[in-house]
């Protein structure tokens, strides 16, 4: 028998490894009720996470300051839940404690890449066989392949990646891209509507940076802590792969 997915958003959230743990903490608390008011607004762009959200297909985990560790334990259990029903269609929402020492949107994308970073070294299966560089290249953890989305306080113009009081990492899985009718990737023009939803809700227009998977122009890690502006990422992407210089 198919387990059911449990109504509450608390029933979903993912600690010690385990779903359904009581959430007590004021800054917990504070921190889903921001992110739930955001993605209820009717004019919010993302649909796909507008729908999971009013679905209960969403999980989630908090992590409070020093507990990468745990973290880990957290998106093992994640990835584990995922490989069946009815979690099949879910992503994770890792919200961060507040943390004052990120007090601009550099130390926000520096402090993005660090939890990545620590998310590969700690990989029992990692990934190597592909580089950020690489146009089919997307950040993975025990095998699954997620886009993740970077969410700050410190985003001011570009307003929907803004979703409450602290840093939130929103991993989606890659195959949570693809038709689940037809296998297919999801029309251009479904991304096409989500970006003139974007242009409307942050009116700020779309970054030259956002593209499609699978483009040779295309680059997905510059797309995960977006900058705050419009000027196009020209460095290196931070995250390194085990065995790349």
């Amino acid at each position: 028998m198919i387990a059911a997915i449990p109504q509450s958003w608390t029933g979903r959230v993912l600690e010690q490894g385990r779903l359904g743990i009581p959430v007590n903490d004021r800054w917990k608390l504070e921190a889903y009720e921001q992110y739930q008011a955001r993605l209820r607004a009717p004019e919010y762009p993302c649909f796909f996470g507008q729908t999971g959200e009013a679905r209960g297909e969403m999980l989630y985990t908090f992590i409070a300051e020093g507990g990468l560790s745990e973290f880990v334990t957290n998106m093992r259990q994640f990835v584990s839940l995922i490989g069946a029903p009815p979690h099949e269609r879910s992503s994770l929402v890792a919200f961060f404690e507040p943390d004052p020492s990120i007090a601009d949107h550099t130390s926000f994308v520096a402090r993005f890449w660090q939890v990545l970073q620590f998310l590969h070294e700690h990989d029992r299966d990692p990934a190597t066989d592909r580089t950020p560089d690489h146009p089919l290249w997307e950040f993975a953890f025990e095998g699954c392949e997620m886009f993740v989305v970077g969410a700050s306080p410190t985003y001011r113009r570009r307003r929907s990646r803004n979703l409450g009081p602290g840093a939130v990492l929103v991993f989606q899985p890659r195959s949570l891209f693809l038709d689940p009718a037809t296998s297919q990737p999801i029309a251009a023009s479904v991304r096409h509507r989500i970006h003139k939803r974007t242009l409307a809700y942050d009116g700020i227009t779309i970054h030259p940076d956002i593209g499609f998977y699978g483009n040779m122009s295309n680059r997905e890690w510059k797309q995960y802590a977006l900058p705050d502006d419009n000027e196009p990422e020209t460095g290196a992407c931070p995250f390194h792969t085990r065995g790349s210089s």
